[in-house]
């Protein structure tokens, strides 16, 4: 797998740092490294003082309210295709989804909600590898306007945060919309019983405490391929808030993102497909790998959307790269009642 020679550099970027993509190998070496005093932390460290989300045993809780109609729109998508503006476009889908009232249906007055992109690669908005700034800062302004008193955005991510948002543009968009932005600091994971009956494999697992003590909890992944998932979206995204060793998540990745999403379920799922990834998933490294599709679709169900976005009918995939059957964690989130994989079954709203 190639990256950018230094050559190329300026076609992309204007700073001389030259980004490679990453072979699976090195991906999850260093995803397990970063996780590890993540882990180390949050194995150790007990109860994280300030954090709120607690059971009556004194274990930490995910505990953001589901959207009010979460289980009347399960199975229903709001989708704006084409044009040039990828804040518009989130307005579009939010707006089809909820209708007039928009982001107001699903936030009160006061409420702190997490905005969680991906931002994990070093990678410039249409190389495909992160959620496009725009989308975030569209998200941000609408949690913004409809009462929010705090919206924080932030992820875990594989490469050096700092670089990861400076480069991706996030970090900047988000700011300017008027977010609260920081990366993740390895003390603030905690250890999460994954108690669900409907959890396959995982027992527990560190999460960031700030998406546990979120009143809402938005989910922004970006359109791309993966090499052990196939894809990753929404379903997959999730994997940003968490710490320890996230390299083993991709041992039976698919049961393993089933089990995540039964504990961690988000108010709203978005998926930005501005730019889709459809070589050399998840980190890319060049432009010609990336399609631009002008497309956001949204959900109260991560499965759902991730069905709509991961059927080739749909996104501009690479031909023979996967159909939707192939993508096994979908199907297992299907199966445990978080939506639906039927395409004959998602409802896009008008």
């Amino acid at each position: 797998m190639n990256g950018f020679k230094p050559r190329q550099a300026a076609a992309y970027n204007s700073r001389p740092t030259v980004h490679r993509a990453l072979n699976r190998r090195e991906f999850l070496r260093q995803v397990g490294a970063a996780g590890l005093m993540a882990g180390t932390a949050a194995t150790m460290g007990g109860a994280l003082t300030g954090c709120k989300s607690q059971d009556s045993a004194g274990g930490p809780r995910f505990r953001a309210r589901p959207h009010p109609a979460a289980g009347e729109w399960k199975n229903r998508i709001g989708l704006a295709k084409g044009g040039d503006d990828p804040g518009r476009n989130v307005q579009v889908a939010v707006g089809k989804l909820c209708g007039p009232d928009g982001a107001k249906t699903f936030i009160k007055a006061g409420d702190v909600v997490v905005v969680k992109p991906n931002i994990g690669w070093p990678m410039v908005p249409d190389m495909g590898a992160t959620v496009h700034p725009e989308v975030v800062a569209a998200v941000v302004k609408l949690c913004l306007a409809a009462g929010a008193a705090t919206v924080k955005v932030f992820d875990n991510t594989i490469g050096t945060a700092s670089k990861c948002y400076e480069f991706s543009g996030i970090e900047k968009a988000a700011r300017e919309a008027g977010a609260s932005v920081f990366p993740c600091a390895p003390h603030r994971f905690q250890n999460v019983r994954f108690d669900d009956p409907g959890v396959k494999r995982l027992t527990e697992w560190p999460l960031y405490a700030d998406a546990l003590t979120a009143d809402v909890l938005i989910n922004v992944a970006a359109a791309k391929t993966h090499n052990a998932s196939l894809v990753s979206l929404c379903m997959k995204n999730l994997m940003g808030l968490q710490g320890g060793d996230r390299g083993k998540m991709h041992q039976e990745i698919h049961q393993n993102l089933a089990d995540l999403n039964l504990i961690v379920r988000p108010t709203l799922n978005i998926i930005d497909a501005t730019h889709v990834l459809i070589m050399e998933g998840p980190g890319g490294g060049r432009k010609e790998f990336a399609v631009r599709a002008d497309t956001v679709v949204c959900s109260t169900s991560a499965v759902t959307v991730d069905a709509w976005a991961a059927d080739p009918a749909n996104l501009p995939w690479k031909q023979g790269h996967h159909d939707l059957a192939a993508v096994k964690h979908i199907l297992l989130g299907a199966e445990a009642g978080l939506g639906t994989a039927d395409p004959g079954k998602i409802e896009v709203a008008a």
